[in-house]
């Protein structure tokens, strides 16, 4: 079995983030970072920006009028939406999308911004803070990420494996190296400094039921089943009761709020698109 302490001495040979997108990420834990000036650091990285304000432009986000600049588009989405779009952004230039191999990285980003954006919706319709649900939503699975970098010829026999058998991957991953995807995305959020409510969603989106009860978690997990197309009476029947009571969760409360699958698409495609 691999060591995971040998994997994580390999985050070093991740892609070094931009310094606007470390700041970015520091600013979850420092409330004095004033967004103006944040915006403006943004706004100096051009490709950054620009593939900020091609997401901020879509239909997807109904403005009445286009944004020509960070700073415009924080005036008219806010600042927590920028931050998360910035974020998003930055890492899925560092780790470009590709459909080489087993493992599909573009495919990857998309279901990773669709999760993202119905953890939001969900968070915005049952209570949370969404910024952190979008981040948590769109880092859900991010273990993966690591493990096509760091050992990318174990994690294809793994996928690989997983697509034969029609097991569950965590399990799969738990037989072959001893650990999972979660533990090393967890670990990854801390060294990162995202926030612990982030980096505990990553570790424990798939165990919604675990105590200490942590909502994020939670809808993280029924973010997923939506993006795996469940709804209404379908979708209830896979939330497990407590999780249900703990949120107040029905149907018709989320209903309404819930972006459309084929809108969600073309903004995925948009953000991921170079």
């Amino acid at each position: 079995m691999t060591d995971k302490s040998a994997i994580l001495d390999k985050l070093h040979q991740l892609p070094a983030m931009p310094q606007v997108v470390q700041e970015v990420m520091s600013s979850f834990r420092n409330a004095n970072v004033g967004s103006a000036a944040l915006a403006h650091k943004i706004a100096f990285d051009q490709g950054l920006s620009a593939r900020v304000l091609r997401v901020a432009n879509s239909s997807f986000y109904g403005l009445q009028r286009e944004v020509g600049s960070i700073q415009d588009a924080v005036m008219v989405l806010g600042f927590d939406c920028i931050r998360s779009l910035v974020l998003s952004a930055g890492f899925m230039r560092a780790f470009p999308a590709t459909t080489e191999g087993a493992f599909d990285r573009q495919a990857f980003w998309v279901r990773s911004f669709r999760v993202a954006t119905y953890t939001e919706a969900l968070a915005n319709r049952l209570g949370g803070e969404r910024q952190q649900a979008f981040t948590a939503g769109m880092f859900h699975d991010v273990g993966q990420l690591v493990f096509d970098i760091c050992i990318p010829q174990q994690f294809t026999a793994i996928l690989k494996q997983q697509q034969a058998s029609g097991t569950d991957l965590i399990g799969v991953e738990r037989a072959v190296l001893g650990f999972d995807h979660a533990e090393i995305g967890g670990e990854m959020a801390k060294r990162w400094n995202f926030p612990p409510k982030i980096e505990q969603a990553i570790r424990c989106w798939r165990m919604p039921e675990r105590e200490p009860f942590e909502p994020l978690n939670g809808m993280v997990y029924i973010a997923v089943l939506l993006d795996c197309g469940l709804r209404g009476e379908a979708l209830l029947k896979q939330i497990p009761e407590m999780l249900r009571d703990r949120l107040q969760f029905s149907w018709e409360a989320i209903e309404d709020g819930l972006p459309q699958p084929e809108q969600l698409d073309v903004v995925a495609n948009l953000m991921v698109t170079t």
